[in-house]
């Protein structure tokens, strides 16, 4: 269900565009899991990233911190009008050890604004989220990270067939040693990236014109707008 083509999540991606990013013959929405730090930059920052407004000093001071930012918001504009998912897995809410109440309440209703953007992007209220429920069965192994809720959170998003796992942890970046399906592990700044060097773009790219390809004949320029109620609604 999280990969079906809906006219609600708009103009989606296909493997011949992004090969390094989805699996072989793929017609549908971009995937992207999102680890615990990806949520908090999103709650501190994403209203002024939507907004092109200044960060705050202290912010902006880390260069290497904003190029992340940048990068979150290159993935944040082209998920208005593109079918990228968001998701966050049921570890996000029970990792251990970051849970405080600050960091809850910043955290928890990220949680519930996408969910409630997925839904709209998936035409089907009925369906519940992924961080709703236990965690999904693996469908791989790793080997390069400690017992962690870094692990979890990184087999979680591959049991969902994610086809990224966005984080700007280091240690899961150059550690993790995956399985199974592919998944591509990568921070904000590499991942926006890759969709600009594929030509991605707000109404066009990302696509193919094989036979069967269904944005062939896409008709809808945009997407449902409701998808974009929740996550904007915490963004501020």
């Amino acid at each position: 269900m999280l990969h079906d083509v809906t006219s609600d999540g708009g103009l989606g991606f296909c493997h011949r565009t992004l090969p390094a990013l989805l699996p072989a013959g793929y017609h549908g929405p971009l995937l992207i899991a999102l680890d615990s730090n990806v949520l908090i930059d999103l709650a501190q920052h994403g209203a002024a990233l939507m907004n092109d407004d200044q960060l705050p000093d202290e912010v902006a001071a880390d260069g290497a911190y904003v190029e992340e930012l940048y990068g979150l918001a290159e993935l944040l504009n082209l998920w208005l009008l593109r079918d990228i998912r968001f998701v966050v897995t049921p570890r996000s809410k029970t990792d251990a050890k970051k849970v405080t109440e600050r960091f809850l309440l910043r955290r928890l209703p990220s949680i519930d604004a996408l969910a409630n953007s997925l839904a709209f992007q998936m035409g089907d209220w009925s369906t519940p989220a992924p961080s709703e429920g236990p965690s999904p069965d693996p469908v791989g192994e790793e080997t390069g990270l400690p017992d962690s809720a870094d692990r979890d959170l990184v087999m979680e998003a591959q049991a969902i067939r994610a086809h990224a796992f966005l984080t700007r942890d280091r240690l899961v970046l150059e550690r993790t040693q995956l399985t199974g399906p592919p998944m591509a592990i990568l921070p904000p700044r590499l991942l926006a990236a890759e969709l600009v060097t594929a030509g991605v773009q707000l109404f066009s790219g990302g696509t193919c014109r094989d036979e069967g390809c269904p944005y062939t004949q896409w008709p809808l320029l945009a997407p449902d707008m409701g998808k974009w109620g929740g996550l904007l609604s915490v963004l501020g």
